[in-house]
């Protein structure tokens, strides 16, 4: 028993920070793009609910985009703009609840170059 004890001891710090995280995107965070993206894609390491997702131009006003699918927790969250897209500097804010209920949040940040 004493072992067992001992051992979740040791194990306890690494388990508290496993906690979900974004893994990858597209576009990628920093990425310049020469079109506008067809589509939105986040990919996380467990499945989250993706509360909120919201696309804001150079200046902060909110771009419309359609989610795909419904609010159940998933590992891959997918989104389209229903316009096109502006020139310039553009991010993607996410927010979500990770499966250990703990709010996640994150940016990522693009830049869509004019046509030549």
């Amino acid at each position: 028993m004493r072992n067992l004890l001992a051992a979740l001891l040791i194990l306890a710090p690494g388990l508290a920070l496993a906690h979900s995280e974004l893994r990858s995107s597209s576009p990628a965070d920093g990425a310049r793009l020469t079109g506008p993206p067809a589509e939105f894609l986040l990919r996380f390491n467990e499945a989250v609910q993706v509360t909120s997702l919201r696309l804001l131009d150079a200046a902060g006003q909110p771009l419309p985009l359609r989610r795909a699918g419904d609010a159940a927790p998933r590992r891959e969250e997918r989104a389209t703009p229903e316009a096109p897209l502006p020139p310039g500097a553009l991010r993607l804010e996410w927010r979500a609840i990770s499966a250990d209920g703990h709010p996640i949040r994150g940016t990522i940040r693009f830049t869509l170059e004019r046509a030549p």
